[in-house]
């Protein structure tokens, strides 16, 4: 599995969490990544990072809504709210990913599963965070 589909994964994970309780997410996850025909050590990698992720979320939360003024975490569209978490945590707690790597991977993110301007907004606040 190349980063780029790991990330995808993630993505997907991610937003999937938006929809369902801790319980249910859990089972949403283990049907998902089954479907994957991830290789062992594959699947356990997901799965640490989205746990990382996950420790860390108030943390990245926090950054998103400092540095996106005007906009509330919860008016922010699900898919970008997604890609702008995976994108603040890559880029800040996870040390093989380069910071402009995680940026540019989240910008095509977002071309692929956000909204028309999903981009450029996804763009913007990254720029932000990251020149932070």
């Amino acid at each position: 599995m190349t980063r780029r589909e790991m990330r995808e994964c993630m993505f997907c994970l991610l937003f999937q969490n938006e929809f369902y309780s801790t319980q249910e997410f859990e089972e949403q996850r283990d049907n998902y990544l089954g479907e994957q025909k991830l290789s062992e050590p594959e699947e356990e990698e997901l799965r640490q990072k989205l746990e990382q992720l996950v420790l860390h979320l108030p943390e990245i939360d926090e950054k998103i809504a400092a540095t996106s003024k005007g906009w509330k975490l919860d008016r922010i569209a699900k898919a970008e709210l997604a890609i702008l978490r995976l994108a603040v945590y890559e880029a800040g707690y996870d040390d093989g990913v380069p910071v402009g790597v995680a940026v540019n991977e989240a910008v095509e993110l977002a071309k692929k599963y956000g909204e028309e301007e999903g981009s450029s907004f996804v763009n913007g606040i990254l720029g932000k965070i990251v020149n932070e």
